[in-house]
């Protein structure tokens, strides 16, 4: 496989098809529907399962491991901010509530990046 396919292939793609999803998902919220708008609600709890299938990558064998766990946690808290913040800058009603899933949705990702970093530090280390 080729180095730079082998570079390609990671977190930054991943995240970057989560953060085109949400603008998408941002978009198609206009007029405001009640179930984009659910959904847009539950993204505190899909943006960190996103995070936990990310790991999956180091079963992958034709992704370069030297400096994924980095890649991982920079890309991470990059698009998932970005994320939460797209599509749910574009929920019609704006409040506390709104803030609460962004506050839970980045809370949960750190619990998922932490618990992710050490069973790839111990199974995965050679």
């Amino acid at each position: 496989m080729p180095r730079s396919l082998q570079l390609l292939i990671g977190p930054e793609l991943l995240w970057l098809l989560v953060f085109g999803a949400a603008t998408l998902l941002a978009q198609a919220n206009n007029p405001p529907s009640k179930s984009v708008e659910a959904f847009m609600e539950s993204m505190g709890w899909y943006i960190p399962l996103v995070a936990l299938l990310m790991f999956g990558l180091w079963l992958v064998p034709g992704v370069e491991k030297s400096w994924l766990l980095l890649r991982c946690w920079v890309a991470s808290l990059t698009g998932a901010h970005l994320a939460l913040e797209k599509a749910l800058s574009a929920h019609s009603e704006q409040g506390p509530g709104i803030g609460t899933v962004y506050i839970m949705g980045m809370i949960l990702l750190f619990f998922v990046l932490i618990v992710g970093s050490v069973v790839v530090v111990i199974f995965f280390r050679k």
